[in-house]
């Protein structure tokens, strides 16, 4: 019998696959909620609720086309999901102000949502923010 962690985890791995791999947005407004918060830090111009995770997503899809998450390990108790992922993708259009380098990118990440009724309703995040920027030659490598 499927339990209601088992059914958020569902959810959460369906935004992985279906919207940030896949682009499928018409998943995206059945997956978040109305009310969602992101809890992120906050991108220049961008806000933390649905229509600003939405833009981002866009944002990322835009200058990573091939963008694909890759679920390592996920772990889901009630209405909590976590997962760590790295990611795939080749710049191939302006990533918020930094031109297209044709590199192949690779990061890690770490979601924690909270579901209510089958949807995201809070979402905080952790990305390795600096290598992405190293790796598009915005700032130079620390070594």
């Amino acid at each position: 019998m499927a339990t209601d962690a088992d059914a958020n985890k569902a959810v959460a791995l369906r935004l992985a696959d279906e919207v940030l791999s896949g682009g499928d947005l018409e998943a995206y407004d059945e997956i978040v909620a109305d009310g969602y918060v992101n809890h992120n830090i906050p991108v220049p111009g961008i806000p933390g609720t649905k229509a600003g995770f939405r833009e981002l997503i866009e944002a990322t899809r835009n200058a990573f086309p091939d963008v694909a998450v890759h679920v390592d390990d996920v772990v889901a108790e009630g209405e909590f999901v976590v997962f760590h992922d790295h990611v795939t993708a080749t710049s191939s259009g302006e990533f918020f102000g930094i031109p297209p380098t044709g590199r192949q990118v690779e990061w890690t990440e770490i979601h924690f949502f909270r579901l209510d009724g089958r949807r995201i309703v809070e979402h905080w995040t952790n990305f390795d923010q600096l290598g992405i920027l190293t790796q598009l030659g915005a700032i130079p490598s620390p070594s």
